[in-house]
């Protein structure tokens, strides 16, 4: 944002506004907090050189910008905990059932090798949003390695 605002604008817009948020060692500018900003600029502004039309229709472009793209994100995040529900919700099917999976074990020296392995479906988690099967004998097994699903 190209915005130029003098110091005396800057504290009285940062002193009001309480939605501001640091994170990582930066200050991040919420909807609200950009436009507090923006009304404290036009309220402190020199009426003899109000602020140029450009700068004001870039600002509030970027105001738009700003929130269009949260909205976005928090449709992202919701899509992706529904695909996980859903998954979860998919995957449960597989409990009790027999799944045969190819097992990549490496030994010591650092050779790898496979291995098919059957074991019975005890639970299905979903962690991070990925899923894995737990079985019978403790392991967690990765959905890609899974080869064959068989009724118990």
């Amino acid at each position: 944002m190209s915005t130029d605002i003098n110091s005396t604008q800057a504290t009285t817009a940062t002193n009001n506004t309480s939605s501001t948020t640091a994170t990582t060692g930066t200050t991040t500018l919420g909807k609200d907090a950009f436009l507090k900003l923006l009304v404290a600029q036009l309220t402190h502004q020199d009426p003899t050189s109000p602020m140029d039309t450009g700068q004001f229709v870039s600002q509030m472009a970027d105001f738009t910008s700003l929130e269009q793209t949260q909205n976005m994100s928090d449709a992202i995040d919701k899509l992706v905990s529904s695909q996980t529900e859903n998954a979860l919700s998919t995957e449960a099917a597989l409990i009790g059932k027999k799944i045969t999976w190819t097992k990549t074990t490496t030994d010591s020296n650092g050779n790898s090798s496979t291995s098919s392995v059957t074991d019975v479906v005890k639970a299905v988690n979903a962690n991070d949003g990925s899923i894995t099967y737990l079985t019978d004998s403790g392991e967690h097994v990765d959905p890609s390695t899974v080869t064959q699903i068989q009724v118990d």
